[in-house]
């Protein structure tokens, strides 16, 4: 069973990134309808989970009090609703009568009072056993707006604060790094090139965040000489015809089609690291020329820093 769902528009993403990681920190299992199996339908995958969470967590914005879907959610979980508003839109037509926590203030900062009030609620409702989240080893004083997600427990408040909220995990726990300066930044992701190539597997379809040019590199390097090994056997099982080619190619095409959708997805997640649409990743599908747009996302830079799409991977 899932402690939390949170409901939202996808308009409003970000923030709802934001808010499962700093209820993860906490101990809370979080459902946020990005992680959906394949193989499964979008609506019975989150009817299941909505049916079998402790806390249905809505995000009423401009965006989402207009879409029909978080709406039929919120009244899915309106027995155990806890409303956020991440603007001045108020919530739709029957829901204002539940209060909401008001978060059109809050840009990430774990010590905010209204985000402590909130995070406090939820955790209230959603393990009513216990009366505190889970500790975690030492505190820090801030964390920046978009963090990864966290692995550790949560911190309390020390005597000399006065705000009621949580503190943040330290850095080994929450995936970020703090420097000299007192700046916190996301911690760099450095993996093996078979952690890169599993990872591109693993976001099979995910186009979401950014994707470093390691990542992106390596699973062009797997594609590549995947594809050349296919031709091989093809060569191999059927034999050329006058000109050199296959006589089959069916196993090339069955390696084809099996990695498009990983490797659209990678690619869109190496276009949001240089600040553009993932919808850029639509020129690897050119013929003939598409292998020079997937060569040249390997060399273009990752822009310093988040940016819409999120933390730079890299760390800085």
């Amino acid at each position: 069973m899932t402690d939390v769902f949170i409901s939202y528009a996808r308009e409003d993403s970000a923030q709802a990134e934001r808010i499962s990681r700093g209820l993860e920190a906490m101990g809370l299992s979080v459902f946020w309808d990005n992680e959906i199996p394949p193989g499964q339908t979008w609506a019975d995958y989150i009817e299941e989970k909505l049916n079998h969470c402790n806390v249905a967590v809505v995000l009423w914005s401009q965006h989402s009090t207009k879409s029909q879907w978080v709406r039929e959610e919120a009244r899915m979980g309106r027995s155990k609703l806890i409303p956020a508003k991440l603007d001045v839109a108020d919530p739709p037509f029957g829901f204002g009568d539940v209060q909401a926590a008001d978060l059109s203030h809050w840009a990430g900062d774990y010590n905010h009072p209204e985000w402590g009030r909130f995070a406090n609620a939820v955790f209230a409702k959603a393990r009513p056993a216990s009366s505190t989240p889970q500790p975690a080893a030492a505190p820090i004083p801030h964390v920046s707006p978009t963090p990864q997600p966290p692995s550790g427990g949560w911190q309390q408040p020390q005597s000399n604060q006065s705000s009621g909220a949580w503190q943040t995990p330290p850095p080994a726990q929450q995936g970020w790094t703090q420097q000299s300066g007192g700046g916190a930044h996301a911690a760099a992701e450095t993996l093996s090139p078979v952690g890169y190539i599993q990872k591109c597997l693993r976001l099979y379809v995910d186009g979401k965040g950014r994707a470093r040019r390691a990542e992106y590199g390596w699973f062009f390097v797997f594609a590549f000489v995947l594809g050349a090994i296919a031709s091989v056997l093809d060569i191999t099982v059927g034999g050329t015809n006058y000109m050199g080619m296959p006589n089959s190619q069916i196993i090339t095409l069955i390696v084809g089609l099996a990695l498009i959708a990983p490797t659209i997805s990678a690619a869109s997640r190496r276009a949001h690291d240089f600040g553009q649409s993932g919808w850029l990743a639509a020129l690897i599908c050119v013929p003939y020329l598409g292998w020079i747009a997937a060569l040249v996302f390997i060399f273009i830079p990752g822009q310093p820093g988040p940016n819409q799409h999120g933390p730079n991977p890299k760390g800085v």
